[in-house]
């Protein structure tokens, strides 16, 4: 007989307190429960680890031992086809396809995209005024999958796609993530009818661009939905439309709000802390007013302050897993059913890794190297984020790019984390000031 770890109880107080303060809440559990502990969740249990040697058991075990914990927070949004919720064989085929368009190569492709949507959108700030950092890199990064994933270049077709995608997104609200039965029409009115609208329209958007790009075979398209319209499995089959459609919106929510809040969070660190505002302008200044892609790429501390962003505040605090059958977890048997959780944000604010975890010091990238069990973002094994690379490089090239020509203050305190739907973000959104551009600020600011 199984006997789960010991953990605290009642789900809807732990499901609040997990979704209040995830940092806090990982660190008091285990404190009093030890690691791994079992946490009640609205969805069912799951069995906690937050230290290296666990996360370590569950990234390399078999991937076919896995399901997804759940699929009610995320199919209404991303289909049942989305690589997010498959499993097995399903899973297998999925993730072959989808491998070629984030490699390497193809990702640098879209650089001189990244550095032209974030040079816009700079442009059009007005000196002296307050913004949002958020906003400004969520516009950013939706019109950079816009260009760069759906392929749309043409101004009005691409303000189409910006207003029925960021309603899309918007409609689905938390409530309708975790209340099943919110998810009715009511005649027409409600959450759950707004969703549906802007989820019927960007049906017909996806299907009205598949149709074109079928109809124009070798017309030398290399935006990310070209190369899923041209992918074959092992047996020669494409994707359906269906699937296509499907992780085109996996990918709009795993890749959109993600990487801007990512950003976000960097640009109001590098503008509060002095000393590495400083090192990181050193750095850029000889690259000039508009650096190359891959050179910004290449920056070693650029580099860093991302990473460190991405430790101090993960945009996803955990990655579960379902158990098909049983699993040893750190010595301990469980039982197939359970799911099992690798605490991102308690395994990126432990001080025997990184001392002084509340501090943000992007050196400690530069010092040493740490492993995929220490330090995951994007999660890990069989199931780590396929979009992992093009998201570091487009948060390079986005801060990069809009750094090299333009200076920007931070206003009011350090903004906290704050759950948003599936993501955590700055609360407010970062406000920043706009200064300037380089030629016309003030160079101390």
């Amino acid at each position: 007989m199984h006997t789960l770890p010991q953990g605290p109880s009642f789900a809807p107080l732990q499901t609040f307190k997990l979704a209040r303060d995830a940092v806090r809440f990982y660190r008091e559990a285990s404190e009093r429960y030890g690691d791994p502990f079992t946490l009640p969740m609205m969805m069912g249990k799951v069995v906690v680890t937050g230290h290296p040697d666990g996360i370590r058991e569950i990234f390399t075990a078999d991937p076919s031992i896995f399901a997804p914990f759940t699929q009610l927070p995320l199919e209404p949004v991303v289909g049942r086809h989305s690589i997010l919720l498959l499993e097995g064989a399903h899973h297998r085929r999925e993730r072959k396809l989808l491998v070629p368009p984030f490699h390497g190569d193809r990702m640098r492709a879209y650089g001189e995209i990244m550095a032209t949507i974030a040079r816009r959108r700079a442009a059009a700030l007005t000196p002296g005024a307050v913004f949002r950092a958020q906003h400004l890199t969520q516009d950013i990064s939706l019109e950079i999958i816009i260009e760069a994933v759906f392929g749309i270049r043409d101004p009005e077709r691409v303000a189409v796609y910006r207003e029925v995608i960021g309603g899309y997104l918007e409609a689905y609200t938390p409530p309708l993530m975790v209340v099943k039965p919110l998810r009715r029409s009511f005649g027409g009115l409600g959450g759950w009818a707004r969703f549906d609208r802007y989820r019927q329209r960007f049906h017909a958007l996806v299907a009205e661009e598949i149709a074109r790009r079928r109809g124009e075979p070798g017309a030398g398209h290399e935006d990310i939905l070209s190369l899923l319209l041209s992918a074959r499995d092992d047996e020669g089959r494409p994707m359906s439309d269906e699937e296509i459609d499907d992780e085109l919106r996996t990918m709009l929510v795993a890749g959109h709000e993600t990487t801007a809040i990512g950003m976000a969070w960097a640009l109001d660190w590098i503008h509060r802390i002095a000393r590495i505002r400083e090192r990181l302008m050193n750095e850029l200044s000889p690259l000039g007013p508009t650096p190359a892609p891959e050179a910004l790429a290449k920056l070693p501390y650029l580099s860093a302050i991302c990473d460190e962003a991405l430790r101090i505040h993960p945009v996803v605090a955990m990655v579960s897993r379902r158990l098909l059958q049983p699993f040893t977890l750190r010595g301990i048997e469980l039982p197939a059913g359970v799911g099992v959780l690798a605490a991102i944000a308690k395994v990126h604010h432990d001080p025997t890794i990184y001392p002084e975890p509340e501090v943000f010091r992007p050196e400690r990238f530069l010092e040493r190297k740490f492993s995929p069990f220490e330090y995951l973002p994007f999660g890990g094994g069989a199931r780590r984020c396929l979009g992992a690379a093009f998201a570091l490089y487009e948060m390079k090239v986005v801060l990069g790019s809009l750094l090299a020509e333009h200076r920007f203050a931070v206003q009011g305190p350090p903004p906290r984390p704050v759950r948003r739907n599936v993501t955590i973000g700055p609360e407010g959104g970062a406000p920043l000031l706009y200064v300037g551009a380089i030629r016309g600020a003030i160079r101390s600011s």
